[in-house]
């Protein structure tokens, strides 16, 4: 039978390599794939456990897979979609782009961000940048935790930091998503997931990306099964957001709610967030990187549970 769909080579060396590092990777952190249509160039959110616990520490993994990774000079070189590498300087955590020579078992990682400060400003008018990964880097199977440099990374840049340093006291991204889970919700893709991003983007851009027609004002709605989202515009750019939960209908403003699970729907980590004000119908965060205010909230009775994200009523 040839009408069949095939599954290349490629692909099985890929999913071979994150196999392979994630199995390095749970016995010292708490690892969490990125679906597959969800995936904009992150594979895995990795949180560094101590023992049993969390720390509250967050990065990042591109993985590349190579059935046998081929050395030239002292590094292997990846080429990266500029686009990506957009996309991992947006992070609030660091991401580290990871080689996986599948053969020998060898894991060869960069922190790209270092390489790209290196760079003039000319590689944004380019499609991809060449990735030095340094051969000295390299770590194999037997690691039982986090190689030094890496954590050093890490711990200077991660923007998820221990509340007074109570780490067990910090809440992760982990324990987000689980609570969300079993609010009975799950884990919102693409145009849904993590959308802060659209705030301040052209609506055009954002009509691309989301898949979405501007009405005669040039606000897009966008509608699942599971959401409903509304980015409002200002001008030329998106300057607000709004996203209904729909499987929350109906609730109550008097009835009490788990905001930190909401925001695990979104794959947004509370404890880079400050909670600012707690009513029993609405939530107020701030997104002090990002300078955002985060609302939610149940708006009236018999509504679902909504996430608005504003820039311009910051700290308002």
């Amino acid at each position: 039978m040839t009408k069949l769909p095939k599954r290349t080579k490629s692909q099985k060396i890929g999913v071979s390599a994150a196999d392979l590092l994630r199995s390095v990777f749970v016995e010292f952190c708490n690892v969490i794939p990125v679906p597959q249509d969800s995936d904009l160039g992150i594979d895995f959110i990795c949180e560094i456990m101590e023992g049993e616990y969390p720390t509250g520490k967050l990065f990042n993994i591109q993985c590349k897979g190579k059935e046998e990774a081929k050395l030239e000079g002292n590094s292997i070189t990846v080429p990266i979609k500029v686009t990506t590498l957009n996309y991992w300087l947006l992070q609030p955590n660091p991401t580290f782009l990871i080689v996986v020579d599948c053969q020998n078992k060898v894991f060869y990682w960069c922190f790209p961000q270092d390489f790209i400060h290196s760079l003039n400003k000319k590689w944004q008018k380019q499609q991809t940048v060449s990735i030095q990964v340094p051969i000295e880097n390299c770590f194999e199977q037997d690691i039982h935790t986090l190689p030094s440099q890496m954590a050093s990374i890490v711990s200077s840049q991660a923007s998820a930091i221990p509340k007074n340093g109570d780490y067990l006291g910090t809440l992760t991204l982990g324990d987000a998503v689980n609570r969300a889970v079993n609010y009975g919700l799950h884990v919102l893709r693409v145009p849904f997931h993590r959308p802060f991003q659209y705030i301040g983007m052209p609506i055009a851009d954002v009509a691309k990306v989301v898949g979405g027609q501007p009405n005669e004002v040039g606000n897009i709605i966008v509608d699942s099964e599971q959401a409903n989202m509304m980015l409002e515009a200002e001008g030329n750019f998106i300057n607000y957001v709004d996203v209904k939960l729909k499987n929350t209908a109906p609730w109550s403003p008097n009835r009490p709610f788990d905001s930190e699970a909401i925001l695990g729907v979104f794959s947004i980590n509370p404890s880079e967030l400050e909670l600012a004000r707690k009513q029993t119908h609405f939530h107020t965060y701030y997104d002090h990187k990002r300078k955002l205010k985060i609302g939610v909230s149940c708006q009236y009775e018999g509504a679902p549970l909504s996430v608005g994200f504003s820039s311009k009523y910051y700290k308002a």
